[in-house]
């Protein structure tokens, strides 16, 4: 199967009811999201790595204040880790987050029906991969259950629900992840000054006993918010577009190819940074789930209005 041939050829009719309903739960679907989470998993333990080796050594650098011993060690610790995480860790990350990013395209773009935009991802994931990765499934399958949480639509205003959901969801989570991870990162740098005016550190001793052994965790966290930040800006400026189109409705052929070109921006993002870690996600999964049921139900109630009825 070529590029191009990823998804089924964009079709223009409208359709009564949603397939994406059931057609998510089939097992060819089913082994894409299995593909796609061991994949996204991988991505999340490198970060969840970086994210350890960074916080040990920033608690060792704390350590030095009462074991000055220790103080070349850490600091000379503390900065090769912060040109390795700099250098290739970073970029180890990335790989594994845009091969993620490329199954969960391979997932959506069959599902939704849309063409596989080969200018834009590459090559989809060969069916050789998603068997590979399907197989390292360990999880428990009832979560891949109903991935997209949407009410029973007419095509193609099912698509643009499953993307709303993916954009408004997505940016939530995000904002509330970047929030902490930034309030982290003040709260650790005021704590090291704390620290030395407490002690009466000289400037000097303070960026070597402090900063330097964190400086991995530091640079980490400033690119979390970074990355967060442009997603989320790109994420609420597409969902805002996405509301308008629907509201106007429209000839189903031209929904589609905004629907693709809404995908492009939703695969963009996802590879840009590794998804938040799934404990954080599951922390305020049902209070998320909740608003963005009401979300779909307005939804549902503004596509009955200018949708065309059958018969």
């Amino acid at each position: 199967m070529g590029a191009e041939d990823e998804g089924d050829v964009m079709g223009s009719e409208p359709v009564a009811g949603s397939r994406i309903l059931s057609e998510q739960n089939g097992e060819a679907a089913r082994q894409r999201l299995r593909a796609m989470t061991v994949s996204h998993r991988r991505a999340q333990r490198l970060a969840n790595a970086r994210m350890g080796v960074s916080v040990l050594l920033a608690a060792a650098g704390l350590l030095t204040v009462f074991l000055p011993g220790l103080t070349v060690a850490v600091t000379v610790l503390g900065g090769v880790w912060a040109v390795a995480h700099s250098v290739g860790l970073t970029s180890w990350e990335s790989s594994e987050a845009r091969r993620a990013a490329l199954l969960q395209e391979s997932f959506d773009v069959r599902l939704f029906r849309l063409e596989w935009n080969g200018a834009m991802a590459g090559s989809p994931p060969s069916p050789q991969l998603i068997s590979s990765l399907g197989r390292r499934f360990t999880g428990d399958e009832a979560e891949l259950r109903d991935y997209y949480e949407i009410p029973e639509l007419p095509h193609p205003y099912d698509v643009l629900a499953c993307q709303q959901q993916n954009l408004g969801w997505g940016a939530r989570v995000r904002r509330r992840y970047a929030r902490t991870v930034l309030a982290s990162l003040l709260a650790w740098l005021g704590l090291g000054l704390v620290v030395g005016l407490s002690t009466g550190m000289s400037v000097l001793d303070l960026l070597l006993l402090w900063y330097v052994p964190s400086l991995g965790a530091v640079m980490m966290g400033v690119e979390v918010c970074r990355t967060q930040w442009e997603v989320i800006k790109d994420r609420e400026r597409v969902l805002e577009l996405l509301e308008a189109r629907v509201a106007a409705g429209g000839d189903p052929g031209a929904l589609l190819v905004f629907a693709r070109q809404v995908q492009d921006v939703i695969f963009q993002s996802r590879q840009r940074h590794t998804r938040v870690p799934g404990w954080f996600f599951r922390r305020f999964k049902s209070a998320d789930r909740a608003d963005f049921q009401a979300a779909m139900r307005d939804l549902q109630s503004v596509v009955a209005r200018i949708a065309p009825q059958p018969g």
